[in-house]
């Protein structure tokens, strides 16, 4: 399962945590083709825009980790200002998301949706 944690600081995002993939190696292999991929393909490249636009458009360094199944972005390295930059970005990649899940529940359901992603918010 993927598990997407926002991490919020009042109004802003200042960062999220993106681990696991939509289903495991086994039935990746088993159901190739099959749409349970494109699960993971969105969010990584959902994901990885946004930390290609703030570095390479707003030309600001985030810290950030990235691995196989793993990407986290922080933005507590940044000056206020430059935080607020990247909310436009932030903030858009959260509501694509929710905007994801929200017809992945109308096509597979929320049982069965929520075997393969879930969105959680933590305030720091």
């Amino acid at each position: 399962m993927i598990k997407v944690i926002f991490k919020h600081n009042d109004n802003n995002i200042i960062g999220f945590k993106i681990e696991g993939h939509a289903v495991s190696q086994e039935v990746m292999d088993a159901t190739i083709g099959d749409a349970y991929d494109m699960i993971c393909n969105t969010v990584s490249v959902l994901s990885q825009n946004v930390l290609i636009g703030i570095q390479e458009v707003l030309k600001l360094r985030p810290l950030y980790e990235i691995e196989n199944g793993f990407l986290e972005v922080n933005l507590n390295n940044l000056s206020e200002d430059d935080i607020e930059k990247c909310q436009v970005l932030m903030k858009t990649f959260d509501f694509t998301l929710k905007s994801t899940v929200m017809a992945l529940n109308k096509s597979l359901g929320n049982k069965t949706r929520s075997q393969y992603i879930r969105i959680l918010k933590e305030e720091v």
